[in-house]
């Protein structure tokens, strides 16, 4: 990774521990399409924000992609990985209980 990337991901990650929380914990959202670079910007701020001595975790959405038959059976199979093929409602609520309950189970 260069210089200016290693920056920018401190500067990222430093901007997130400082951040006032609200509830329980800081919830980042990271989004974009496929293959934009989501989950390494994700994976490359846990040790940063592990480093400063908090604990950070990922919460991929992926556990709430809706079953191909649902898909197949909507029309959307193709369409996989747009808004209209998960479950954004569960993911929501999800993220919600991340903000409000200290300890949370999920997929």
């Amino acid at each position: 990774m260069c210089e200016s990337k290693i920056y920018d991901m401190m500067a990222l990650a430093s901007s997130i521990l400082n951040a006032p929380k609200k509830g329980q914990r800081h919830v980042i959202a990271i989004t974009g399409p496929p293959g934009s670079g989501k989950s390494t910007i994700a994976n490359g701020l846990i040790p940063l924000i592990s480093q400063a001595g908090s604990i950070a975790e990922v919460v991929p959405m992926d556990g709430f992609h809706l079953d191909n038959s649902i898909l197949a059976e909507r029309n959307l199979i193709d369409f996989k990985g747009a808004p209209s093929t998960f479950d954004v409602r569960g993911f929501t609520e999800l993220i919600s209980r991340l903000s409000t309950e200290p300890e949370i189970i999920f997929p």
